[in-house]
C-alpha cells in the first residue's frame, strides 16, 4: 500500500486496494466508533475482577508459572517437574513478570498479556483499516473473550497482523524495510505460539507472488535471519539445557506430530468450515456478504484468509481458536464493505445484504434469549437444567433480549454503520452481565474451586493428596498448603499410598489396582466432566 494511502484517513483510502481508484465513501461517525472501541476495551477489564483461571490450559499455565517462580527456570519452563514442551516461553515470561507485583494467585497477572495484546491488536487494526475495522475485530467474541484469558492466542494474532500488514507494504512498495519488520514480527510470533506463524506468512507470500506475477527483487536475507534468529535465541539454550529428549519432544512430537498425526484435537479437514458460524460470531453473515462482494477487488485480504484456513485445515490437530488469525482480514473486508457508497450509483442489493446480515444476527440472538426463558427442567438433563432455572440466568436472558430489541430498532432507523455497531455490542452486553452478576456461578462450573472445597473437607495434609488426570489446582484464594498436592502417574501411585486420590471418572480404570482399599467419598463436576474423590 503506498505511503500516502497509509497516511490518509480511512475515508480517503481507495476502494480498490490494487488499482487505487478513488471513491467517496460513506462518512464515518468517528465519535461513535471511538466510543464503541473504548467500550470494548473497558468491558474486557471487568471479568478479571472476579474470575478464577478456568480448567484446562489456564490452570495448566498457572502450574507452569508457579514452578517457574519456585525453580527460577527461565529458558526451560517445567510442568510437574518435567520440561514443558507444548508452547514457547515468552508468554510465561510475561506472566511471571506480572506475578512479582500482583502475586502468583492474581487473575490479573495471567490475563494482562492478553489484554495488552488486545489493545495492541485494535491499534493495528485502526492504523490499517480505521476505527470500524478495529471495532469489528475487537467485538468478535473469539477475540474479545480470549483477551481476558491466560492464553496466548491474542498476542499471536496481533503479531501475525503486524507481520502481514508489513508484507503487504513490501509487495506494494518494494520496501525491504517492511519485509524486515515482517520477519521480526514472525520471529516474535514463533516465540509466542510456535511455527505456524512463518507457515501463514510463507503461504501468503506465494499466493501474492502468483497473483501479482512478480516478487520484489532485493536482499531477503535480513528478514529471513530475523525470522529465524529471534526464536533460536531461546531454543538453542533450551536444547542445551533439556538435552536430546527435550529437542525430540519439541520438534518431532509437538511440531511434526501435531501437524501430521495428532494425539489430541484430531478432526477432519472440513472442521473449520463447519464451525465458522460460531467461530466468527457475531460477524459470520456480514462476513459472508463482504467476501461475496469484495473478493475480486481485495484479493490480498482474501489470500490472507486462505493462508490461515488452508494450513490449519491440513493439520491434524484442530481447535476453533486457531481461526482467530483469519478474523482481522475479515474485519478489514467488513469495514471496507460497510464504507462503500452503495446508495450512490452502486448496487443497492449489496447494502440490503449487509443490513439483512445484521438483522439476522440480532434476530438469532433475540430468538436464543427468548427460547432460553421458556426452557423447563424437563427439557434438559443434569446440572444444566437447574442452572437455567436460576433467577440470575433468567435475568441474563431478559437483558440479552432487551438489548437485541433495542439494537434491532436502532438498526432499522439508523445507518448501515450504526446497525453494524449495535450488532457487535449486543453480545458484549450479555457478556458484561455475566462478568458482573454470574461470575461466581461460572467459577463453580469452570474453575477448580469445587475441587479445592472438596479437598478442604477431607482435612488431610496436602502431602497425602494425589491427583490423577485431574486439573492443576488454581483459585484466587488457594490455600498455600495445596501447592504441595502431587500430580500422580499410574507408576507413582503404585509406589505410594496417599490418603486421598482424585481421578477423572473417565480415567479411573487406568489406576484400578491403586484404588483397591479406597472408597468414593465425594464427586466433583468441572467443565462438564466428573471427578471422583477416593479415600482409604
Amino acid at each position: 500500500m503506498p505511503p500516502e494511502i497509509l497516511r490518509a484517513s480511512p475515508q480517503d483510502r481507495p476502494r480498490n486496494r490494487e488499482t487505487a481508484r478513488p471513491y467517496n465513501p460513506v462518512r464515518m461517525p468517528r465519535p461513535l466508533l471511538i466510543t464503541a472501541v473504548a467500550l470494548l476495551i473497558a468491558a474486557a477489564l471487568i471479568t478479571p475482577l472476579q474470575r478464577d483461571l478456568f480448567v484446562g490450559d489456564e490452570t495448566k499455565y498457572g502450574q507452569v508459572v508457579r514452578e517457574m517462580r519456585a525453580t527460577h527456570a527461565f529458558f526451560l519452563p517445567t510442568l510437574n517437574g518435567a520440561p514443558f514442551t507444548h508452547k514457547p516461553p515468552i508468554h510465561f515470561w510475561l506472566i511471571d513478570l506480572f506475578t512479582f507485583p500482583l502475586g502468583v494467585y492474581s487473575t490479573w497477572a495471567f490475563v494482562l498479556p492478553s489484554l495488552l495484546a488486545f489493545v495492541f491488536l485494535l491499534w493495528l487494526m485502526w492504523k490499517i483499516g480505521g476505527p470500524l475495522a478495529a471495532f469489528v475485530c475487537g467485538s468478535s467474541m473469539l477475540i474479545w473473550a480470549s483477551a481476558q484469558s491466560a492464553r496466548m492466542d491474542v498476542s499471536f494474532t496481533a503479531f501475525i497482523v503486524l507481520a502481514l500488514w508489513q508484507l503487504e507494504r513490501f509487495f506494494d512498495r518494494d520496501d525491504f524495510r517492511a519485509l524486515l519488520w515482517c520477519g521480526v514480527a514472525i520471529g516474535v510470533a514463533i516465540l509466542i505460539k510456535g511455527p505456524m506463524a512463518p507457515v501463514i506468512a510463507i503461504v501468503l507470500f506465494f499466493l501474492e507472488w502468483m497473483r501479482r506475477k512478480r516478487a520484489p527483487r532485493g536482499n531477503y536475507a535480513p528478514a529471513i535471519l530475523a525470522m529465524t534468529v529471534i526464536p533460536l535465541l531461546w531454543f538453542i539454550p533450551a536444547m542445551l539445557l533439556g538435552g536430546s529428549a527435550y529437542t525430540h519432544d519439541v520438534i518431532v512430537k509437538q511440531t511434526v506430530g501435531r501437524a501430521i498425526s495428532s494425539w489430541v484435537h484430531n478432526a477432519p479437514p472440513w472442521f473449520y468450515v463447519i464451525h465458522l458460524p460460531a467461530t466468527l460470531f457475531p460477524w459470520f453473515f456480514l462476513g459472508v456478504a463482504a467476501v461475496a462482494v469484495l473478493w475480486r477487488t481485495h484479493r490480498f485480504l482474501i489470500n490472507w484468509i486462505i493462508a490461515v484456513v488452508v494450513p490449519y485445515s491440513v493439520m491434524s490437530s484442530k481447535l476453533d481458536v486457531y481461526m482467530m488469525a483469519m478474523i482481522p482480514p475479515l474485519a478489514l473486508l467488513i469495514a471496507e464493505f460497510i464504507a462503500q457508497p452503495w446508495d450512490r450509483g452502486r448496487p443497492a442489493r449489496a447494502s440490503t445484504a449487509a443490513r439483512a446480515a445484521n438483522f439476522l444476527t440480532i434476530s438469532l440472538i433475540l430468538l436464543v434469549a427468548v427460547a432460553a426463558l421458556f426452557i423447563t427442567p424437563k427439557s434438559l438433563q443434569g446440572p444444566e437444567a437447574a442452572l437455567l432455572q436460576l433467577p440470575s440466568v433468567k435475568t441474563l436472558c431478559i437483558v440479552t433480549a432487551a438489548a437485541a430489541i433495542i439494537a434491532f430498532v436502532i438498526a432499522v432507523r439508523g445507518s448501515l454503520i450504526t446497525s453494524t455497531i449495535v450488532t457487535g455490542l449486543v453480545p458484549i452486553v450479555a457478556m458484561v452481565f455475566i462478568a458482573i452478576v454470574l461470575m461466581p456461578v461460572v467459577n463453580d462450573l469452570a474453575s477448580t474451586r469445587p475441587l479445592v472445597v472438596a479437598l478442604e473437607q477431607q482435612n488431610v495434609p496436602p502431602e497425602q493428596i494425589a491427583l490423577y488426570a485431574a486439573p492443576y489446582l488454581w483459585t484466587r484464594d488457594l490455600p498455600p498448603r495445596f501447592e504441595l498436592v502431587s500430580y500422580a502417574t499410574p507408576y507413582t501411585l503404585a509406589l505410594s499410598s496417599p490418603t486421598v486420590i482424585v481421578a477423572a471418572r473417565a480415567h479411573a480404570g487406568e489406576i484400578a489396582p491403586s484404588l483397591v482399599g479406597y472408597r468414593v467419598v465425594d464427586t466433583v463436576r468441572m467443565i462438564g466432566k466428573w471427578f471422583y474423590v477416593y479415600r482409604r
